[in-house]
C-alpha cells in the first residue's frame, strides 16, 4: 500500500484531541514547528509492533514514541553510546523527551529485506553485521555505563509471555514447573563473555548503507527492545537474534558459516560453551517470540503475526536438541501436545 503523504501544518485540520492520535498529531506539529519544519512533507513509514512510529522528512527521519511506552531519553543515550563506539546508528539531530519526539538521522529505503530483494549478497549483508558485532564485543567489554544486568527474574519474565499469551491450559504446578526448567537452565548456563545486548538485531531492524566503508555499512535502527533501557548479557543474544530471525528462513549451514567470522576475531572463544550459551538464549528467545506473537494477534488484532509461528517452533525445536536444555524439551513435549509434534 502507498505510504500516504501530509505536510506538518495540516494535522491541525483534526480539529480535536479526542484520540490518542489526534493529540499526538498536534504534539508532532507543535515539535516540527519548533524546529522549522512544520510545512514539509511528512511520509508516514509502515509500523511495526511498537508503539513507535516514523515519518520521512526530506532531510531526516521523525521518530514519534510516545511515553510511557517508549523512552526517547534511553534511545538518544544508547544510540550516543554505539556512535562513539563505532557503529553505524542514526544521529540524534533535536529532541522532545517529555513528549516522544526524536528528529533522526535518515539510512534511506535499503532495510536489509530490501537489500536481499535488490539482489545484494546475504553473505556481505550478514558477513558485516557480523563484523559489526565482533566490533562491539571487542570496545564494550565492561559495563561501566552500568546497565541492568540479563538476571534470571529478566530471563524468566520473558519466557513468561509464552504460558500468558500463547493460550495453553496450564495448572499452577505446570506453570511452576515451566519456570523451574528455564531457572535450571539459566543457573547451569555456561560462562561466556559479556556486553551489551541490542536483542533486536533482524533484518527488518538493519539497514544497508552503500556509501559507507566495512562494517559501517551495516545500520542498527533499532537496539532497545522491551526494556527500552539496554541491558548488559551474553555476547550470544545478539547472534541468535540475527542468525535465528523469527520472520525470515535462515539455514543452519548458513548461520554456521557466519559464526566462523565471529569465532575468527575469537580465538580463544571455547566454542562447547558458546554453543550451549547460544542454544539456551535462543530457545529463551523463541519461547517469549511465540507468546509476544500470540498477544499481538489475540490483543492487538495483528493477526500477520501467526504466519510466523511455525517458523519460530522449528527454531526452538532445533535449539532444545541440545543436551544441556533436555529438561525444557520434555516440558514442551508434555505441555504442548500438537504444536510440539509437528515440529519432530
Amino acid at each position: 500500500m502507498e505510504a500516504m503523504t501530509v505536510t506538518a501544518s495540516s494535522v491541525l485540520q483534526v480539529g480535536t484531541t479526542d484520540s490518542f492520535e489526534d493529540e499526538r498529531a498536534l504534539l508532532r506539529y507543535d515539535f516540527l514547528k519548533r524546529e522549522g519544519l512544520e510545512k514539509e512533507l511528512l511520509i508516514p513509514l509502515p509500523v511495526d509492533a511498537s508503539k513507535r512510529c516514523y515519518f520521512r522528512l526530506p532531510q531526516a527521519l521523525l521518530m514519534d514514541a510516545p511515553p510511557p511506552f517508549e523512552k526517547t531519553v534511553s534511545f538518544q543515550f544508547i544510540a550516543e553510546l554505539l556512535n562513539q563506539v563505532g557503529l553505524s546508528v542514526p544521529r540524534i539531530y533535536a529532541s522532545d523527551h517529555t513528549h516522544g519526539f526524536l528528529l533522526v538521522e535518515d539510512f534511506g529505503l535499503l532495510t536489509y529485506r530490501n537489500a536481499i530483494h535488490e539482489g545484494i549478497a546475504e553473505q556481505l549483508l550478514y558477513g558485516e553485521t557480523i563484523k559489526s558485532l565482533v566490533h562491539l564485543h571487542q570496545q564494550v567489554t565492561e559495563n561501566k555505563t552500568h546497565f541492568p544486568l540479563y538476571d534470571l527474574d529478566s530471563f524468566l519474565k520473558e519466557a513468561d509471555v509464552f504460558i500468558d499469551w500463547y493460550g495453553l491450559s496450564l495448572s499452577e504446578k505446570e506453570g511452576d514447573s515451566f519456570r523451574e526448567v528455564w531457572a535450571e537452565a539459566y543457573e547451569n548456563q555456561p560462562v561466556v563473555p559479556h556486553s551489551f545486548v541490542m536483542r533486536d538485531v533482524l533484518v527488518d531492524n538493519l539497514m544497508w548503507i552503500p556509501s559507507r566503508q566495512g562494517f559501517n555499512r551495516c545500520g542498527f535502527i533499532d537496539f532497545q527492545d522491551g526494556t527500552h533501557e539496554g541491558i548488559w548479557g551474553p555476547i550470544t543474544y545478539d547472534l541468535v537474534s540475527l542468525l535465528e530471525d523469527a520472520r525470515r528462513d535462515i539455514t543452519p549451514q548458513f548461520a554456521a558459516n557466519m559464526m566462523e567470522i565471529y569465532f575468527k576475531a575469537f580465538p580463544d572463544l571455547i566454542r562447547e560453551d558458546f554453543w550451549a550459551s547460544y542454544a539456551l538464549w535462543g530457545a529463551q528467545r523463541s519461547t517469549k517470540i511465540l507468546g509476544v506473537f500470540s498477544r499481538l494477534a489475540r490483543r492487538d488484532g495483528k493477526l500477520k503475526y501467526l504466519a510466523h509461528l511455525p517458523r519460530v517452533w522449528q527454531i526452538l525445536n532445533r535449539d532444545l536438541q541440545h543436551p544441556r536444555l533436555y529438561a525444557i524439551r520434555r516440558w514442551f513435549a508434555n505441555y504442548c501436545g500438537e504444536k510440539w509434534l509437528k515440529v519432530q
